[in-house]
This record gives C-alpha cells, structure tokens and sequence, in this order.
C-alpha cells in the first residue's frame, strides 16, 4: 500500500513539472474582453520603395536561424536576442515586428517594438495574434519571399494596420522561418471594409480616391474613411482629405470631383499648371540647344568657335538636350517607363556633355606639354571616337540597369537605390578626372580663358551632383510631387553650367569680333580713324591676332622646308610613326635656337634677351609714309598688312610683353621679311 501511494506522488510530481509555468493573471486580466476577429484585406498592400532591401533582409534572418538549429544551440533566448537585432535594422519603415520559428523545436517567438515586449507561441496563441503565426507559417513551403495581404488588428497594443514579409531556409530539421511586420495608418478602401466603415463610403470611386484608417474616437466603429480628388480633379471642398462622417453628418451627395479644364475657375487646378510651367521650362531649354546647335554649325569657320573643335561643341549641346530631356520624362504616367527613361536620358546626356569637356581640357593639357616640332595635337575625330566610347559604356551599364533593376509599377519607383548612388558616385569620378587635368593645364596660355571656363562648368557640375545625391539620401520619404521639381532644378543647373561656361563665352567673342571688324570696314580708310574717340583693341586681341600671323609664317616657313627635302621620308608624307608621335623630351634638351619678334616703339626699346643680334638700343628708323602719324591710330587692320622678323625658334616662342597699345607704331623688320594679305 504504502509503495502504490508512492508511486502516485512520484507521477504527481511528473506532471508538475511537465505542466508549462503560466504567470498568475491579475484581477483585471481576468474580465472577459471582447471577442474582435482581425479583418483580412483581399487587396496587397503598397510595397514599400525598398522592398528588395526587405526581402534581402528577412532572408538573412531566416538563414541566421537556421545556422543556429543546425549548430543545436537555438533556443528562445538567443531567438529574441537575434529578433530584437532585426528589430533595429537599418530600414525604412523600420520593422514593426520580428517573428521567429522552428516548428521541430517547437520554438516560436513575436518581438513587438512599440511598445516593446515578446510574444511566445505556446503560451499565446489568441484569435488576434494568429495572423502573425498564419504569416510566419505562409513561407514555410516556398522557395522564394512571400508578401502577405494586409490585416486590422483591433487589439488595443496591436489595434490598426499590419503587413509583413515571410521567408524560410534550411533543409529538413534544420529548417526555419522568419517575418518583418510593418505597419500603415492608412490603406486604400475595399469591399472587405465596408462592413467595419458601417455603410458604403460616400467617395466616387472614378474621380476619388479612398482611404480607410483607425477611428481615433472609441466606438463600435474600428474603422473611419476619407475621400480626395485623383490627380487632374477639384472639386468645390479643395484638394484635400474630406472625412467621411462630415460627409455623414452633413447628409451630403457622395463627393465627386471634375476633371481639370472642364468647368474649373482659373485656380482649380494649381498643381497642374504648376507642372505644366515645369514642363514647359524643360521644353525652352531643349530648344535653346537646338537653337544655339544651328548656329555653332553656321559658324563653326569662325575663329572663337573653330578653335573650340566645333564638333565636339555639337556634342556637348547634345548632351545638354538629352540633360533636358530627362527631366521632362518625369511627366510620364507609367512608373516603369517614367524611372527606364529618365536614367538613360540623364546618363547618355551627361557622358556626352561633361565627358567632351574633359576631353577638351586632356587636348589642351596634350598641346601644353608638347615641347619639341614633331607636336601631336589630338583631332575632332579621335576626340568624338573616345566620346563615342565612353558613351557606349554607359550604354552597357545602362542596360544592366535595366535588365536586373526594371522598375516595378505597385512601388512607383526604381526598386533598387544602389544603382542610383553608384552612378552618382561615377559621375563625381568623371568630374574628379577633369578638374585634376584642368589643374594640371593650370599654366597654359589657352585663348579666350577656356581653361579657366572649362573648369568652372566641372566645379558647377560637381556642386549640383552632391546636392542631388545629399536630397536623395536625407529626403528619401519625400513626397512624389516634390521630385519633378528637384529634377528641372537639377537638368537647368547642370545643362546650364555646360551652356554658360562653354558654350557662351565663345559665341560673345565671335559677335564681338564681328562688331570690330564691321565698325572699321564701315568707316573706310577714306574717312580715317577718330584720334580720341575710338575705342582701342584690347592686349588680348592684338596678342591673338599676332599668334594668328605667327602661324602662318610658321606654316608658310615648313611648306617651304618640306619641299624637295631629302631627309624627309615621302612614303606616309613626312608624318612620324605611331609610336614616335610624341615628343616628351628632357626641358634641358631642347635646341637653344631663337625666334624673335621685333616690335619698332616710339622711343628706343631693348628686348632683355638682346634679340636677332642687334645693340642694346636700336634707334627707330622714319615711319612708313603708310602708317599713321599719331599713336592711337594705330588698328589691327595694319597687323594684317604686315609681318615681322623671323628667326629659327621653337614654335612656342613668346612675344614681347605691350604695356600699352598706345606705344605700338610701327612693325620694324630688320632683316628676312614677308607680306601677308
């Protein structure tokens, strides 16, 4: 007897301690609450912008668990710890609520964030919490990341909105799973919802748009309703958010918004007007490109232009149209094709702009450093054939982008953002490689200051570029309205930059050229030249029409020596291999052989080289009975009429610094001369 009463303790105690540990419940946890089912939507929610970033993310949590199953160390604790790390991730919108479980456990645990506090399967499993377990447990047989629908929850910790994101790895006992919950205040309404709003919402499902939140008053109503007018409508109430129950309360007809320009007063439609001003500013800039194209080809055998490579000036307005054009494809209705366009306009534009205008600086830099007479001056066409490479890698590049990253239309936008800051970050190298050749061209004398010019455009296009990418990372939750406006300001100040900085200067000073010579052929050398009132060329001018005289000596000086030379070959007509096309010999080396320009002063001048052998002070001769008597009537049509000393000197030879122009007379030519017409 005694051994059967012992035999039931110990059974006793078995099942005590089998018995899973329930905390005691409180007085008030013991009142019977209200039985609330949570209402399942049939619709999918909107994804978020970073939804790959999501799946990315609850697959690693998946994986990390099961690692821990295989390892034989999972077990609650180092669960939640592992929930609570996803918790805090990194993402936008930050998770909700982080689900675990291994079903061959029996481990199941729910980290709630606001307010904070976890949830175990075993020991709650109510009817208001079974969705989460019903959305870790949907993953658990597919291979792939699984969205679920949205669901209300009105429990009072858990009452609105929920979604989440469920994923499963492993293999056999190691298999596990793993949820992101986040939350909405609102949702699009349905017909599911019309049952929790009381009656049908009183919003015109054509030209409104819907939208069901949590009532913010206790009442039998969970759910409350708004209406608004769709883009491109108004109505009499405003653009905005019209509650339901004023509608209600008001007995009011549902709300039915009018389609813009069809009986609307002149500030109906703000918006749209605001976006067609957008539009049309985009539109203005394409065909000021176009424009300023006609005339660069019209022009391109004047000096200011010719000089600039006129085909590569073409290219660079081109990718200034493309620039433009990318910011009006911003207008386009259909994400998918809105997001593809706008990087391939954006992208091809900006290599073929501020790609050409390095390459312009990497030409100047080639015939700053060349110091010997076999210069190499790179052409139009190997310049437009390396712009036509780089374009084609950004064409490869683009359409990667396009195959692996095609925007998705449920997101509004392209679904991976890496993409776009890796392109940024490539379009700052770009401009890094120019501004260190134009720093390192920073000692050539270049006309018309296009160094300088150059130079600023890369600065200004840099500037923009940090901008953008600093707007695109900080606002990342802006409002869809606000980016076609950071895209005009982006295409007008980057487009802009390359058209005021490259493009402007050198039409001004081909105008400015034309006005001269137009004022002095209207004149005549009948009339003569005012004394007091005309207004004088600058140094620049004199200095660029001297260089234009030297290189025509100069070309005049090699046809001469080419001709009937033995020592040059005729087989590829005097022109250097390949390999020996530079000449980037030693500063020391070179010949000592000097070219000298003498320049007849009023008064007795001495070059400080003691130039061509002549004394230190050369008294100057009688004026030609063809030059004027007084100084300021001295006029660059003389510098055409006259040459001047030439002596065996490397090509880059400087010329005598002018103090002014008013001491220029007359061009002495002591020894060899040559008239030029």
């Amino acid at each position: 007897m005694r051994a059967r009463w012992a035999a039931w303790a110990v059974a006793w105690c078995a099942c005590t301690a089998a018995a899973p540990f329930e905390p005691r419940a409180s007085h008030s946890s013991t009142m019977p609450s209200p039985v609330c089912d949570p209402l399942l939507l049939h619709n999918p929610p909107p994804l978020p912008l970073n939804a790959r970033e999501h799946e990315a993310a609850v697959v690693h949590t998946a994986r990390a668990l099961a690692d821990l199953v295989e390892k034989g160390i999972a077990d609650e604790a180092r669960a939640t710890a592992l929930a609570r790390a996803v918790a805090r991730a990194p993402l936008s919108p930050m998770p909700a609520a982080v689900a675990l479980g291994a079903p061959q456990l029996h481990l199941g645990v729910l980290y709630v964030s606001e307010p904070s506090r976890l949830i175990i399967f075993q020991q709650n499993n109510s009817a208001t919490l079974r969705q989460f377990w019903r959305t870790l447990a949907s993953a658990w047989n597919a291979t792939s990341v699984v969205w679920s629908n949205a669901w209300f929850s009105c429990e009072k910790d858990e009452e609105g909105w929920w979604g989440g994101i469920a994923a499963a790895r492993g293999t056999g006992p190691t298999r596990a799973a793993a949820a992101i919950f986040r939350r909405w205040s609102s949702l699009p309404c349905e017909e599911a919802m019309h049952d929790w709003l009381g009656e049908f919402p009183r919003c015109d499902p054509v030209t409104t748009e819907c939208e069901a939140s949590r009532a913010l008053r206790d009442g039998e109503r969970k759910l409350e309703y708004n209406c608004k007018c769709r883009p491109g409508h108004w109505s009499q109430y405003g653009g905005g958010w019209v509650n339901g129950d004023s509608l209600e309360r008001n007995n009011r007809n549902p709300l039915t918004c009018t389609p813009c320009g069809m009986g609307s007063s002149a500030t109906a439609c703000l918006a749209d007007v605001y976006r067609v001003g957008l539009l049309a500013a985009n539109l203005a800039g394409m065909l000021l490109c176009v424009v300023i194209g006609l005339i660069i080809f019209r022009k391109r055998k004047c000096k200011a232009v010719a000089m600039g490579m006129w085909t590569v000036l073409e290219v660079v307005l081109f990718g200034a149209l493309l620039m433009y054009a990318s910011a009006a494809s911003q207008y386009i209705s259909v994400p998918k094709w809105r997001c593809i366009a706008g990087a391939w306009l954006r992208e091809l534009g900006f290599v073929a702009c501020y790609g050409s205008v390095v390459l312009r600086l990497w030409v100047l830099l080639a015939e700053f450093r060349t110091r010997k007479a076999h210069r190499w001056t790179p052409k139009d066409s190997e310049v437009l054939r390396v712009v036509g490479a780089m374009v084609l890698g950004a064409g490869c590049y683009l359409a990667a982008f396009t195959a692996t990253a095609a925007c998705e239309e449920d997101i509004g936008g392209c679904a991976r953002a890496a993409w776009h800051h890796v392109t940024g970050a490539a379009e700052i190298l770009l401009l890094l490689a120019g501004i260190r050749i134009a720093y390192a061209a920073r000692n050539a004398n270049v006309p018309f200051q296009e160094r300088g010019l150059l130079s600023a455009a890369l600065w200004a296009e840099a500037a923009c570029g940090v901008w953008w990418r600093g707007v695109a990372w900080v606002a990342n939750d802006a409002a869809p309205e606000r980016w076609p406006v950071a895209a005009v300001a982006r295409a007008h100040l980057s487009s802009g930059a390359a058209l005021a900085c490259v493009l402007a200067p050198r039409l001004w000073h081909g105008y400015r050229a034309r006005s001269l010579a137009q004022e002095v052929s209207r004149r005549g050398p009948a009339e003569g030249f005012g004394a007091e009132g005309e207004e004088e060329p600058t140094s620049e001018e004199v200095r660029a029409e001297l260089k234009r005289l030297y290189v025509q000596l100069e070309i005049l000086r090699n046809k001469t020596i080419r001709r009937d030379n033995p020592h040059i070959s005729k087989r590829r007509g005097g022109r250097k291999p390949p390999h020996r096309r530079f000449s980037l010999q030693k500063k020391g080396s070179r010949e000592k052989v000097r070219r000298c320009v003498i320049l007849g002063m009023w008064r007795t001048v001495a070059h400080p080289h003691a130039p061509c052998g002549s004394p230190a002070s050369a008294p100057i001769p009688a004026l030609a009975p063809s030059l004027p008597h007084h100084p300021r009537q001295f006029t660059l049509a003389y510098l055409r009429k006259y040459a001047f000393c030439v002596l065996p000197k490397p090509s880059n030879s400087r010329f005598v610094r002018l103090e002014s122009l008013d001491i220029i007379l007359n061009l002495y030519i002591e020894s060899n001369f040559h008239y030029i017409d």
